[in-house]
């Protein structure tokens, strides 16, 4: 399909719910909302409570509810539902005796593992709407990749594509309908805004009662900005009580997220063997803290095989990334010791040339301080300035910009050669360790089982590569909005970290 085709048939779809609006079928569940009931009484006692112990059975609690919501599958492909019914149960009996609200605890471990005793009714309202218009006419839209790998589980024999709304953007389909699993407020306003398919029902359990529409982030300042109608059609048997849900229980309660308090670091500039970075929590119960320093390595499992593992930008890192790590050590370090192997005998010269700019650097940023060096720099010209913190990591070979290092070198007042030629052939020699690597890791790539990696969020890889084994490639579960002065040494290193547990 070409762009312009693929363009028309946007401006149809558009035109088409604009015209239309779309469907929000509300499904009757009772198992499903005595669920909920509890869990919103729980959340108002922790609230009163203020005690730190309940974090964990609350986590387990907002977990199970939301994966009703989006994966309604049967129970016999629905792994992830049971596993957070077990949790609910492992951590009421950690609380007992703890707290004092047994008798709620009692309700809600009873009202999970009613949870288990029957097939969620979201799941058959979907299936039957699949067969009304043929498994080949349309397709279905999950809430997250976790979601859409526990729905293909079950609608692949049917022929059903699954997709999450990433997905549905580059791939594009020509099919007719789309049944979207979730409340309409959990998915990005593109679904509606600049759709691809012409006719979009969302299937939401009825006590759900948020069924308010997306809308584009422009919409409020563009005149006579299109309003898109929804119908509500109910099934099966639902309740007055099932609709009462305020705004701020929605963003609050319902979607999995992780509270991340306040900055802890005192507000200076990081001195010499520190950085800043963010705490970001990845599946498998790691985390790590990710500077503003150079590329850091991915992969991306919608790529074509042998084109899965790429560098990309650390701004662009977000929740849904899978990372690619080497348990107790950053990989760079690793690269940049190959990389001075390879140049052989000149290996030595310039691992020294290398600390002593570095250190120079090092010693002018003490002495002077973040600000006044990058101002210094900016006025001759270095247009990179603001990375100077990350400069001086030995593993950071040098500025991008052969200007940049040019004035940086004359600034430093240290003559330009060896210093400039010597960087360069260590930044050859780095790209030639770092091909190697990405070689062995395609290589481990392609015998993955990559529908593992989709559902659990993280896999091992088997890399041979000397130095470089313990690969993990794990998802970004969480970003922190601020950041926080670390060692220099610590950054992108993983660790244990049980924080993201309850996230998808």
């Amino acid at each position: 399909m070409s762009r312009v085709e693929a363009l028309n048939l946007r401006y149809a779809a558009s035109a088409s719910i604009a015209r239309d609006g779309v469907e929000i079928v509300a499904v009757g569940d009772p198992v499903g909302a005595r669920l909920n009931t509890v869990v919103r009484h729980l959340l108002n006692v922790v609230r009163d409570d203020g005690s730190e112990l309940s974090e964990d059975l609350v986590g387990a609690a907002r977990a199970l509810r939301w994966r009703l919501m989006t994966q309604p599958q049967p129970l016999q492909f629905n792994a992830d539902v049971q596993s957070a019914v077990g949790q609910i149960s492992r951590q009421v009996q950690r609380l007992r005796g703890a707290v004092g609200y047994e008798a709620l605890l009692d309700e809600l471990v009873a009202a999970a593992q009613a949870v288990q005793e029957s097939d969620p009714p979201v799941g058959t309202i979907l299936m039957r709407s699949i067969e009304e218009v043929g498994s080949g006419s349309c397709l279905v839209v999950a809430a997250s990749t976790t979601a859409r790998v526990g729905l293909q589980s079950w609608l692949e024999t049917l022929g059903v594509v699954v997709l999450t709304v990433g997905d549905l953007e580059r791939e594009q389909p020509r099919l007719d309908q789309a049944y979207v699993v979730g409340p309409p407020r959990f998915f990005h306003s593109s679904l509606l805004t600049a759709p691809v398919i012409d006719a979009v029902s969302f299937v939401v359990p009825a006590w759900f009662g948020d069924r308010s529409i997306p809308r584009s982030v422009i919409a409020p300042f563009a005149n006579g900005a299109i309003t898109i109608k929804a119908r509500v059609f109910t099934e099966g048997e639902v309740e007055e009580s099932d609709s009462q849900v305020t705004d701020n229980e929605v963003e609050e309660d319902f979607l999995p997220q992780f509270a991340w308090g306040s900055r802890k670091s005192a507000e200076r500039e990081p001195g010499s063997e520190e950085v800043e970075a963010q705490r970001v929590l990845l599946s498998g119960n790691l985390a790590i803290w990710l500077d503003d320093g150079d590329r850091i390595r991915v992969l991306d499992p919608g790529q074509p095989l042998g084109e899965r593992v790429i560098y990309t930008d650390v701004r662009l890192v977000r929740a849904g990334v899978y990372l690619l790590l080497r348990r107790g050590e950053t990989e760079r370090g690793v690269l940049y010791q190959a990389a001075l192997k390879l140049l052989g005998a000149k290996g030595g010269a310039a691992g020294a040339t290398q600390r002593t700019w570095k250190a120079t650097l090092a010693q002018r940023l003490v002495e002077r301080g973040y600000r006044q060096v990058v101002g210094e720099l900016r006025q001759r010209g270095v247009k990179a300035a603001d990375r100077v913190r990350a400069w001086t990591d030995s593993n950071l070979v040098r500025p991008h910009r052969d200007h940049d290092f040019e004035t940086m070198l004359e600034w430093l007042n240290i003559p330009l050669q060896p210093t400039f030629d010597h960087a360069t052939m260590v930044r050859r020699a780095l790209y030639q360790a770092s091909a190697d690597v990405r070689d062995q890791l395609e290589k481990a790539v392609s015998g993955a089982d990559l529908a593992t990696l989709e559902h659990d969020g993280h896999l091992s890889l088997d890399v041979e590569t000397g130095g470089l084994r313990g690969i993990v490639a794990t998802r970004v579960l969480a970003m922190s909005p601020f950041t926080e002065i670390v060692s220099r040494h610590d950054a992108r290193v993983p660790f244990e970290d049980r924080s993201g547990q309850w996230l998808e």
